[in-house]
């Protein structure tokens, strides 16, 4: 009996110490959940494949899981229980938790929200399982509001590439059933037997005709005309002694041509020089003159006079100065 009543002890110590282990660590496990920054969002399309507990990633990088999946109206009851008429109140309202180490700093939603940040849906594999992905989008639309007040920080949400490719296969479908295919499909067959008609019979084919006509002269010309005997008759005179003597007495004008040019630029520098000292030469001598030239003028002058005074007295060079002009008797004072 003390053994039996000794092992049940040892077996409910055990049990106890096995149940206190869980509790602790589910205690640890929840309280270390908890600490993780809460998120929710919002979803207007099917969140089939997600799942509590379904991973929330970056880029791939699992840094968070859902903690919760629930509709907007029973989540955020509108005033009137029965009015649903508010889009809104049909989304699903996703929730989740990320974990600030994964981040490896302090997380601004509001700023993240603004540089584009967004939550979509993303398949995993052909399992058709999903998980939520948080991505930055460039020119990502506004945030659209909602008609109640969120109890966790919100990041908006993009339809999933499913979603999108679906709303736009919709969306040319939509536009297909108002496009008349019988009366296109007519239309085509008559473009496509006037098209037929006009290559067969029409301006078309005789177009085409004289086009295959004109081709067959050219290259009748062209037969003619020995292109290949001329071409080569081109390469034997460019290869020719005389073409080559030509090109090697140009360059060698050239050269002779050049060097003259180069010795041409000393004597015009020369040239300058000289025209330079000619004309300081010129102002000397125009100063030199200008003396020679009054005295000139002046002896003209005398010669001037003196041939004046042989003319009128001839004798005056022999017997002196002229004599006094005489006063009529008659003009005498009495």
């Amino acid at each position: 009996m003390e053994n039996k009543a000794a092992g049940f002890r040892v077996g409910l110590f055990v049990l106890g110490g096995l149940v206190a282990l869980l509790a602790i660590i589910f205690v640890l496990s929840g309280s270390a959940f908890q600490k993780g920054l809460s998120f929710e969002t919002y979803f207007a399309e099917s969140v089939q494949g997600l799942d509590v507990g379904t991973a929330v990633k970056f880029h791939g990088v699992s840094i968070g899981k859902i903690t919760d999946i629930g509709l907007a109206s029973a989540e955020y009851r509108p005033d009137n229980g029965n009015d649903l008429s508010q889009k809104a109140y049909r989304d699903i309202v996703v929730r989740f938790t990320i974990d600030p180490k994964k981040l490896g700093r302090a997380l601004d939603v509001q700023d993240a929200v603004k540089q584009g940040l967004r939550v979509q849906i993303a398949p995993q594999g052909i399992t058709g399982l999903a998980y939520l992905e948080l991505t930055f989008i460039n020119n990502a639309s506004a945030p659209l509001s909602v008609p109640w007040t969120p109890k966790t920080d919100v990041i908006p949400s993009v339809p999933s590439t499913l979603t999108q490719v679906q709303d736009a296969i919709q969306s040319f479908m939509s536009q297909m059933a108002h496009v008349n295919l019988a009366d296109t499909v007519t239309s085509l067959t008559s473009l496509i037997k006037g098209l037929n008609q006009e290559i067969t019979t029409g301006d078309a084919h005789q177009t085409l005709s004289r086009a295959n006509q004109l081709l067959a002269a050219l290259q009748d010309q062209i037969q003619q005309a020995d292109l290949p005997a001329t071409t080569k008759s081109i390469r034997t005179l460019a290869d020719g002694a005389q073409t080559r003597q030509l090109i090697a007495n140009l360059d060698r004008t050239t050269a002779q041509l050049a060097k003259v040019t180069a010795q041409m630029q000393p004597l015009i520098v020369s040239l300058q020089a000289t025209a330079s000292k000619a004309d300081t030469t010129t102002a000397d001598l125009n100063a030199q003159m200008i003396p020679i030239l009054h005295d000139l003028h002046a002896a003209s002058s005398n010669l001037r006079d003196v041939s004046e005074t042989l003319e009128h007295n001839p004798g005056s060079i022999l017997s002196g100065a002229p004599p006094p002009h005489a006063t009529p008797r008659g003009d005498a004072a009495p």
